[in-house]
């Protein structure tokens, strides 16, 4: 009975103990965190990687050290300190805590990475070279960990261990021809020049589709023309080998073309002509080149002794596509759909060669040229949608460049005739052909085909267009009231047009100056000589025109009220004299605008132009203080974040 009540008063006495008891354990062990907490804090850690993406330190810092606060989310932060030190550049703290974070966790591959890149920029290669290998062997896929790894060692700029990397990876998997083009670019880099082209030769055989690849990475990967003979000649060498494909022949042409050969490149490609796979893959590489015309085009020239410059390289590949694209769209090709696309194709670098200047010696020779492998085109393709274009495009450099008004003009007269010609292309051709008329001196012929055509209500713009020219030619034949209303119509009728603000300025004027009284219709039909030789393309008379104009006006008119017809005057004048090369001339006329019509409506594209003339003429000091100028004077100038762009590139 004792021993009964004992156990009872012991078990009471457990229970009155056990609230304090659990009272202490709770005390003792963490809270574990809520629902709604753990969601906030994965958003908060979503929102940290989207600051590190963007690379938006100081807000991702910030972030970072109120989410240390949880102990929770201790080693989910390791990365991600790890990352921002790599954004700070602060690499050998980075290296720091992948070395901690890589004792708790051996096998995480993803620290691995990280530890690669940081020793690989505290210029650590040995210990690079270990990080990557444990890297690879930690990842569950080891090919793609052996990709991020070579990739890691190109940014760093280390060939020598991509190409060693590679080279262990080949015999890992097994796989020889593993990342082919990445080892080749190494190669190049060592200046293993035989080596790398064999390994371009090895990759291209395995897979003859990787030829746009392998280009990309070749010319992107430090090839420089006329600086490697050993890689070309090897390629070249290997390129008559009896187990030869279409790819390396025609990536050893593209090369020719990098070093202006146009005649080499050429030769290449007559060699695969007769089978059909040979030909589909010339007719694509030609398609990549034709594309990269225009890049080429506005790229600078930077041509030495040792290196040709980009224009030698974009007039060879022009006399390449013209030669190959024209033996595709030939009678010779069997093969009907490739002579189609070859024939598009070759109109469209016929249009790109017109528009960039790109004629060789004679411009004459290669103008008829062009007439007949247009003609060619219009019989194998003539639904081409360069084709018209093209021919437009020559009729127009006939009519300026070779001064060749009347040409120009029977040759759209012919297009005229083309039943196949579609509607826009009639209303073009009408335009282009009034302006030859014009350009010829006929300026009745002129005005019948322009008349016709603004009357047309099918072609508005094209005929908003000739109704300029018309007013034009009113303006240049003395007609000014009727000049003035066609102006004012044509603003009004397409704002949006890139004649619309000419004609707005001309109409403006011409009824300012008939309301002038130090000036007025006697001098406003002066100055219509300057309008009546810019349009039949007289550009010396057009000039010593426009110098009597000024002269007479400047000694006449009262200088003491705005005078927007001299500042026209004298800017157009301006744009003659660059026009014809006298950039000291244009210069110095455009001081003088600047200084005598500063709040007039030209003084601000009066310094663009000017600090691009002293550009051009290697003055960038004083090109620098002309935009300058244009800053400070001028900030509400329309363009003006372009000209703080000009600055910035200035150097």
């Amino acid at each position: 009975m004792f021993s009964s009540r004992i156990l009872m008063a012991l078990w009471g006495l457990l229970l009155l103990a056990s609230p304090v008891e659990a009272q202490h354990e709770r005390m003792i062990r963490p809270e574990m965190p809520s629902g709604q907490s753990v969601m906030d804090m994965r958003r908060r850690l979503v929102e940290l990687d989207r600051l590190l993406t963007l690379k938006s330190v100081g807000r991702a810092e910030s972030l970072l050290q109120d989410l240390e606060q949880h102990s929770a989310l201790k080693n989910e932060l390791v990365t991600r300190r790890i990352r921002l030190a790599q954004l700070r550049d602060n690499h050998e703290l980075a290296v720091d805590i992948c070395r901690e974070a890589l004792a708790l966790q051996p096998l995480n591959a993803s620290l691995w990475r990280s530890f690669t890149i940081s020793l690989l920029a505290v210029d650590a290669p040995d210990s690079a070279r270990l990080a990557a290998g444990n890297f690879i062997s930690t990842s569950p896929n080891r090919r793609s960990a052996g990709m991020v790894a070579v990739e890691l060692f190109q940014d760093a700029q280390r060939p020598k261990m991509v190409v060693g990397l590679i080279d262990s990876m080949r015999s890992f998997l097994p796989d020889q021809f593993f990342l082919g083009r990445q080892k080749a670019v190494a190669l190049l880099a060592l200046e293993e020049y035989e080596e790398s082209a064999d390994e371009v030769v090895a990759n291209l055989r395995s897979n003859p589709f990787n030829l746009g690849l392998v280009r990309n990475e070749i010319l992107e990967g430090g090839y420089s023309p006329g600086e490697m003979p050993e890689f070309i000649s090897r390629l070249e060498e290997r390129a008559t080998e009896s187990k030869k494909n279409s790819a390396e022949v025609l990536l050893t042409a593209n090369l020719f073309l990098m070093e202006g050969e146009s005649e080499q490149a050429i030769e290449k490609a007559q060699s695969l002509r007769g089978k059909r796979s040979n030909m589909s893959a010339t007719l694509q590489n030609c398609m990549t080149l034709t594309r990269e015309l225009p890049l080429l085009a506005v790229l600078p020239d930077q041509a030495t002794d040792d290196q040709p410059g980009n224009q030698l390289e974009l007039q060879a590949t022009v006399d390449y596509l013209l030669d190959v694209l024209s033996w595709l769209s030939s009678d010779s090709n069997y093969d009907p759909g490739i002579r189609k696309r070859a024939a598009g194709a070759l109109a469209q670098v016929c249009e790109e060669a017109l528009v960039q200047r790109v004629l060789g010696d004679d411009p004459q020779e290669a103008a008829d040229r062009f007439t007949t492998l247009l003609a060619q085109v219009r019989r194998v393709n003539p639904s081409s949608e360069y084709l018209y274009s093209s021919q437009i495009k020559l009729a127009t450099y006939t009519r300026d460049e070779l001064q060749k008004p009347m040409v120009a003009a029977r040759n759209l007269e012919n297009m005229l005739m083309d039943l196949d010609l579609p509607l826009p292309g009639v209303a073009l051709v009408r335009l282009s052909l009034g302006e030859c008329y014009l350009a010829a001196g006929d300026t009745s012929r002129g005005r019948i085909v322009l008349t016709s055509l603004g009357r047309d209500p099918d072609f508005r713009q094209a005929g908003g267009h000739a109704h300029y020219q018309l007013a034009r030619l009113d303006l240049a034949q003395g007609n000014l009231v009727t000049a003035r209303d066609r102006f004012a119509v044509v603003a009004m009728d397409n704002p949006a047009a890139p004649y619309a603000n000419d004609a707005l300025e001309l109409g403006l004027a011409i009824t300012e100056e008939m309301e002038n009284p130090s000036g007025g219709p006697e001098l406003m039909v002066m100055y219509s000589q300057s309008v009546y030789f810019e349009l039949v393309v007289r550009p010396e008379l057009r000039i010593q025109a426009l110098e009597e104009f000024v002269a007479d006006a400047v000694r006449r008119l009262d200088m003491e009220e705005p005078q927007h017809l001299l500042e026209r005057a004298r800017f157009e004048l301006a744009g003659a004299y660059a026009e014809q090369g006298r950039q000291e001339e244009a210069i110095a006329m455009l001081k003088v605008l600047v200084l005598e019509h500063p709040r007039g409506r030209f003084p601000a594209e009066s310094l663009l132009m000017e600090s691009r003339l002293q550009k051009e003429a290697g003055l960038d000091e004083d090109a620098r203080q002309s935009l300058e100028m244009l800053l400070a004077q001028y900030p509400d100038y329309l363009f003006i974040d372009d000209v703080r762009d000009a600055v910035r590139s200035l150097p």
